[in-house]
């Protein structure tokens, strides 16, 4: 009686541990799918901006990568137009075919909601490769670029679109990036 009691409480257990690692593991996979369409959602917006700024380098439109940015973060970054200006300087002085861009790892997104309004900031590392100088010309071989994109912001309609852009050689130390601890910069080659 004993052995058919232990038996059936052991099956009991069983059936009932399985059933419950069934639940966490379809709750597991539905929000894996959530997380997956953020993280897709997330990358259309950042391959988006990173195609216009691969446009602007490209084409040197200084006005093309200007626009990038919303009107609200032009008016906080400090000598907004000579920092654009000092990207397109330099991407004219070494002049190169861009061959390549790729999205980095390290990206994220950050969301914040009161009284249903939502903020959400996206943040992207990109490398940009050259096709290889002609002899004699200065070597430009690839660009890192690191960008906090707001894709939305129902608290502030004019803030939609890069809040702080840093573009340089290799890598770069984001301590000098946004000194002023506004979310708003531009930190171009060095400076």
């Amino acid at each position: 009686m004993k052995l058919r009691y232990g038996i059936g409480v052991i099956m009991m257990c069983l059936l009932t541990g399985c059933s419950g690692i069934v639940n966490i593991i379809s709750h597991v996979k539905d929000s894996d799918k959530m997380a997956y369409n953020y993280i897709f959602g997330d990358s259309v917006v950042v391959n988006e901006y990173i195609e216009k700024v691969v446009k602007a380098l490209n084409t040197n439109d200084r006005e093309l990568l200007a626009s990038l940015f919303p009107e609200h973060a032009r008016s906080k970054i400090d000598n907004f137009d000579e920092k654009i200006d000092r990207i397109i300087k330099e991407n004219k002085m070494c002049p190169g075919t861009i061959i390549r861009y790729k999205l980095n790892e390290n990206n994220n997104y950050q969301s914040s909601a009161d009284r249903g309004k939502v903020q959400r900031v996206v943040y992207a590392n990109t490398t940009i490769e050259f096709a290889k100088p002609v002899d004699g010309e200065a070597q430009k071989t690839c660009y890192k670029i690191a960008m906090e994109i707001i894709p939305v912001d129902d608290f502030n309609k004019n803030n939609v679109g890069i809040a702080t852009f840093a573009i340089g050689y290799g890598d770069f130390n984001t301590n000098d990036i946004d000194k002023e601890k506004d979310g708003y910069d531009i930190y171009a080659f060095g400076h």
